[in-house]
């Protein structure tokens, strides 16, 4: 758990963490590992804009890959090092999202004529396999049995346009066998916001609820939408995403086509702590294993995280909080020359990351914390005296211990420099929480946990 307050100390497991900030629990598992970092990808788009689109286009002819980055008014692609410009005079203040199918990449932003793109020649404004001259002007994109269904046109926001099905010839037509499918319009749940493709079926996200369509039936599901394309992501166990409206479901959902479950009430403090403004902000990953919501700036307990993401382990159910030096804004799975995988992010400031890579975040130290739970050594009501501890550390850079006896202030005992290390600490009292912080920009750190010894037992409380 991360912040686990609402669990009285009495009823705490023995290893149970009550809160944590940059550290994972399964690098081992059962011991406390700092996150790896961010690293800036290139050399940096031009200015200080929000980065509002990122995909990587993957071609049949490897020498076409191309890994785009939208600022909105222009979208660039990584040539080498260098963002190089490939699109401009676009509206500005519009998020940009992307198509593969056929060979072609192909933008939308609600505003805009779309464009095609093969990864090397001109962009294709009328023509080519998309018939892009009569691509709807729309938001989202996704496939289904061989058709380009798309949302999200201005003047009717809840329609469905779908392309006619792939030719011998590999292309589609939006003139011909195409047709429109209107998605339960002024159901009182707002307009359409994401498409998301899963086997057989899309899922078609409005701001309060989710429907399903197979090409054939059209299905209301649940009243829990989503007000954010960017935060549904397709993982092992099915779709997960975020709902920001509704009394007491705010929150972070899974479903596989069927009714949602929510994920999220661990971590519910947090949840509630997302600023209204930025639920159509929240944006998603994942690595395969973990699923990482970007959730913009959060105050927990006094403590504010400017850059906050919540991370939700797919195999464990567990959870993990996050805090960044810059603030992500869309995510991106971006294929190496060598196969590797990789997940970037877009920042606020121009810049594309590589997502857990790097001992920093953009060369800023990460600062990481850890509180364990309450000690009680037995019997919570007896007095106890401690002389001191061990702490057992496989890689120690930054650390610092600090220890709270009852309901004193923190006091700060130092810093680990060896695996092993003893802390004198007299301290008498019945329940004691020991803590980790580091501020590290070193290989991550992995403390393994304490050993009390020499507890002496001072009877029941007078």
């Amino acid at each position: 758990m991360i912040d686990d307050q609402s669990v009285a100390d009495s009823v705490m497991p023995k290893n149970a963490v009550r809160h944590a900030v940059n550290v994972l629990f399964d690098r081992p598992r059962g011991a406390v590992a700092q996150r790896y970092g961010t690293t800036v990808v290139g050399s940096g788009l031009v200015g200080s804009a929000v980065i509002t689109g990122l995909h990587n286009f993957r071609s049949s002819s490897a020498s076409n890959h191309q890994l785009l980055a939208s600022t909105g008014i222009v979208i660039r692609y990584l040539n080498n090092s260098t963002w190089t410009t490939t699109v401009t005079g676009l509206t500005s203040g519009l998020r940009t999202r992307f198509l593969t199918y056929l060979d072609r990449v192909a933008f939308l932003n609600g505003t805009d004529a779309s464009q095609a793109w093969d990864g090397t020649s001109a962009w294709e404004t009328s023509g080519g396999p998309l018939d892009i001259a009569n691509f709807p002007v729309t938001k989202y994109a996704t496939l289904l049995n061989g058709r380009v269904c798309a949302a999200g046109n201005s003047s009717v926001p809840n329609r469905l346009y779908q392309s006619s099905i792939v030719s011998t010839s590999s292309t589609i037509s939006w003139t011909s066998g195409n047709k429109n499918v209107d998605v339960f319009p002024n159901d009182g749940n707002g307009v359409i916001t994401s498409l998301h493709g899963t086997s057989r079926l899309i899922l078609i996200f409005k701001d309060r609820a989710f429907y399903r369509f197979d090409d054939n039936e059209l299905q209301r599901i649940a009243p829990i939408g989503t007000p954010s394309n960017e935060s549904v992501v397709t993982d092992d166990n099915g779709v997960t995403y975020f709902f920001g409206q509704g009394a007491n479901t705010v929150g972070f959902y899974m479903t596989s086509g069927g009714f949602p479950a929510k994920l999220s009430r661990p971590v519910q403090k947090w949840v509630d702590a997302i600023d209204p403004t930025f639920y159509g902000s929240v944006a998603a990953y994942t690595d395969g294993t973990k699923v990482c919501w970007s959730i913009g700036t959060v105050t927990i307990d006094d403590t504010t995280y400017t850059n906050a993401q919540l991370v939700y382990n797919i195999s464990d159910h567990t959870w993990e909080a996050r805090n960044y030096a810059d603030s992500f804004r869309v995510f991106s799975q971006h294929i190496l020359s060598t196969g590797e995988v990789t997940v970037v992010g877009g920042d606020a400031d121009s810049n594309v990351q590589t997502m857990n890579v790097g001992t920093t975040d953009n060369t800023a130290a990460i600062n990481a914390e850890c509180e364990f739970g309450p000690r009680t050594f037995g019997n919570r009501a007896k007095v106890k005296r401690i002389p001191g501890f061990i702490t057992l550390s496989r890689d120690f850079q930054g650390l610092v211990v600090h220890m709270r006896t009852d309901d004193k202030d923190w006091k700060c005992l130092g810093s680990i420099k060896q695996r092993e290390q003893r802390f004198i600490h007299q301290a008498q009292g019945q329940t004691f929480f020991p803590k980790i912080t580091a501020m590290n920009d070193q290989e991550p750190f992995v403390f393994e946990g304490f050993v009390w010894d020499d507890v002496t037992d001072l009877g029941y409380v007078k």
